[in-house]
């Protein structure tokens, strides 16, 4: 018997709008996957209907079709191109697309607006795509309290908010859930009684101080985070709460949310795996283990070392393995005594401090 999917509920549910059947937690994950298409004729109040905004995207060349997080990619366009045809998405606005990548400012951010039929609004905020510069700004969330994507989720959100006046959702997969939370805690009281929910799919935490203001506090009660049994990126850093969901992947792959398990309107609950676990400890034991400045030079040095192969993308990487690899390995060489021993340092505390965390946990 087949495990039911997200297009499982698509084609149970596709057919009835939010009057007839309410909005619920995977209708957020649909919206929140979605942020990863390219709405750039969809820019500031320029509206354009979903089912049309599809046809537009479905007709540009693959390259940009599919530019993104290389596994999820297609499956996003197929499920955006179902929702399209259907009663529940087709007729849904959409409008404030806004995205910048800046490699000297370490940005990656993008998010879309989407108008729903019940009259309410899903702030939707891209995760990370397969850039390097993406990647970087994620791991600077160890060593930084604030990251650009952050700032700019909070002032789009704020606009937003003042050009629609309507009940509030925000939500993401990956780091976009983070931006979501980050975005509702930013925004003024009065706007925050607009939120209706903020979702946060699989996305990473935040310091424990963050969690202690009353920024976030305000909100607290309004977020709905959800991880797979053995997530990774979801469980890094620090979370108030979270709902463990099942998937039918393997540990890292379980990252993709078309892999996460669905009984009607809601997620297939279940516990954290025992690999899970372990590496929750592990990796916020890393995070613990240093001081801020050595998880920075960490990130600097590693993202250093990438970069030098004039590789932009993930893909790119992977594309030229030989020449990426040549182009590393003279730039670690390059590094000198002095930074390489620094580099080496930094990697062996993630390896045999979180190792022995995870020994003195379980003894």
């Amino acid at each position: 018997m087949k495990k039911a999917d997200v297009f499982d509920y698509l084609s149970w549910r596709g057919d009835l709008t939010f009057a007839q059947s309410a909005f619920n937690e995977i209708d957020s994950l649909i919206l929140s996957v979605f942020a990863y298409l390219d709405y750039s004729f969809a820019q500031a109040k320029n509206v354009v209907q979903f089912r049309d905004a599809i046809a537009v995207i479905n007709r540009t060349r693959d390259k940009l079709k599919y530019d993104g997080p290389s596994m999820l990619m297609r499956s996003v366009v197929e499920l955006a191109s179902a929702a399209a045809a259907l009663p529940r998405f087709r007729d849904m606005e959409v409008s404030h697309f806004f995205a910048v990548t800046d490699e000297e400012k370490e940005i990656q951010f993008a998010a879309v607006t989407f108008l729903l039929s019940d009259q309410t609004v899903f702030l939707s905020f891209r995760g990370t795509d397969n850039t390097l510069v993406g990647w970087k700004e994620d791991f600077n969330m160890c060593f930084t309290q604030e990251i650009p994507s952050q700032m700019e989720a909070a002032k789009y959100a704020s606009l937003v908010a003042e050009d629609m006046d309507l009940p509030l959702r925000l939500g993401g997969h990956s780091k976009g859930g983070n931006l979501a939370i980050y975005a509702g805690t930013r925004l003024p009281p009065e706007q925050q009684d607009k939120i209706v929910c903020i979702y946060n799919h699989d996305g990473p935490g935040f310091s424990e101080e963050f969690l202690k203001r009353d920024m976030y506090l305000n909100i607290r009660n309004k977020i709905r985070s959800f991880v797979p049994e053995s997530s990774i990126v979801g469980v890094l850093m620090e979370h108030d709460t979270y709902t463990t969901i099942r998937s039918s992947s393997p540990s890292l792959l379980q990252h993709n949310p078309f892999s996460w398990l669905v009984l009607g309107t809601h997620f297939v609950y279940d516990a954290r795996s025992f690999s899970g676990k372990r590496f929750e400890k592990a990796i916020n034991s890393w995070i613990k283990s240093m001081t801020a400045q050595e998880r920075e030079e960490l990130v600097e040095n590693v993202y250093g070392i990438l970069s030098s192969s004039d590789a932009k993308t993930i893909d790119d990487l992977d594309n030229a393995k030989i020449k990426s690899f040549l182009s590393m390995h003279k730039t670690f060489r390059e590094m000198g005594i002095k930074k390489q021993t620094q580099l080496m340092l930094s990697l062996s505390k993630v390896f045999f401090n979180s190792d022995k965390f995870v020994k003195d946990e379980n003894e």
